[in-house]
C-alpha cells in the first residue's frame, strides 16, 4: 500500500481518533521502518512498545517449549500490535516478527499507557480493537478444527492478498505448512490443486492469484466473518471490496527461524 503524505491517516485506528486527540496520541509516536523478519518482541519478555503498522505487517507466534511455534495472527494497518498493553499487561505473550516489510508508528509504553488514561476515544478504540483481535483467535480455533486444507488455504491466500495489497505474493511451500500447521507435502498437493484449476500459479517462490473470486468461493466463511467482526466491533467500515483495506487480522505463516 502507498502511503501518502498523511502518514497519521495510513493506520486504520489511530484515523478513527478525532483530529485532536490523535495528534495528541502522534506527538508520543516515532515513525520506523520495519525490516522483512525483524523480531519487535519475544514471547515472556517485557513489553517496550505497541506497534501501528502503516505499510508494513507483523506476525504473531505463541511459542512451544515441547512441540513446533504455531503462528497465531498477523497484524497490519488495521490495528496494533500488543493489545494486551491496553489492558495494562506489559509482558508479551507472543513473539512479534515483521512479514512484511514497511513502516510504522511505535509508541513507547508508558506513553501509551498514560494516553490511555487522558483520553477515553483513544481507550474506547484500542478496547474494540482487543476484542476484534480475541475474537479472531477463537475464530482460528474452530477454524483448525472444522474446515479442509483447502478451504484453509484459500481464507489465508486472500487475506494474504490484502494484507499486502497485491495479488502477487512472495512465500514458500514450506512457509504455508508452517502457517497451517501441517506437512509441506500436504501444502504441495494442495497449492498444485489449486494451481490445476487455474486458481493460482507458483514460481521461484511467487503464487500469483489468478481467480480471486474462485478462491472467495472455496474459502470458508471464517474469511467473510471477520470482516464482519471487524464492522461489527469497531463500527466502521473493514474495507469490504476496496482494494488496499485491510480485512480482518488474520493467520499466517513466517518460518520459525526469525532473525534476532
Amino acid at each position: 500500500m502507498a502511503v501518502g503524505k498523511d502518514l497519521s491517516l495510513a493506520n486504520r485506528l489511530i484515523s478513527a481518533l478525532p483530529a485532536p486527540e490523535r495528534a495528541l496520541l502522534l506527538a508520543h509516536c516515532e515513525l520506523v521502518e520495519l525490516r522483512h523478519r525483524q523480531v519487535l518482541s519475544q514471547a515472556g519478555r517485557p513489553l517496550d512498545y505497541a506497534w501501528f503498522p502503516l505499510d508494513s505487517f507483523v506476525c504473531v507466534v505463541m511459542p512451544s517449549d515441547d512441540a513446533p511455534d504455531v503462528q497465531v495472527a498477523m497484524v497490519g494497518n488495521e490495528g496494533m500490535l500488543h493489545t494486551s498493553l491496553v489492558l495494562r499487561v506489559a509482558t508479551s505473550a507472543f513473539t512479534g516478527a515483521v512479514q512484511g516489510a514497511g513502516r510504522a508508528f511505535r509508541i513507547p509504553r508508558g506513553a501509551l499507557e498514560s494516553r490511555l488514561l487522558d483520553d477515553p476515544f483513544l481507550r474506547d478504540v484500542l478496547s474494540r480493537y482487543a476484542a476484534v483481535f480475541q475474537t479472531h483467535l477463537a475464530r482460528q480455533l474452530v477454524c483448525v478444527s472444522h474446515h479442509t486444507l483447502l478451504q484453509r488455504l484459500a481464507r489465508w491466500l486472500l487475506m494474504t492478498r490484502d494484507l499486502s495489497h497485491s495479488s502477487e505474493l512472495f512465500l514458500t511451500h514450506q512457509a504455508l505448512a508452517f502457517m497451517l500447521g501441517v506437512r509441506r507435502e500436504s501444502v504441495s498437493r494442495a497449492a498444485s490443486a489449486f494451481e490445476q484449476r487455474g486458481l493460482v500459479s507458483y514460481s521461484h517462490g511467487y503464487m500469483m492469484l489468478r481467480d480471486e473470486a474462485g478462491l472467495e468461493r472455496i474459502s470458508c466463511h471464517c474469511y467473510q466473518a471477520s470482516l464482519l467482526a471487524y464492522e461489527r466491533i469497531l463500527e466502521f467500515p473493514a474495507g469490504v471490496g476496496s482494494p488496499g483495506l485491510w480485512r480482518g487480522p488474520i493467520i499466517s505463516g513466517l518460518p520459525a527461524d526469525l532473525d534476532a
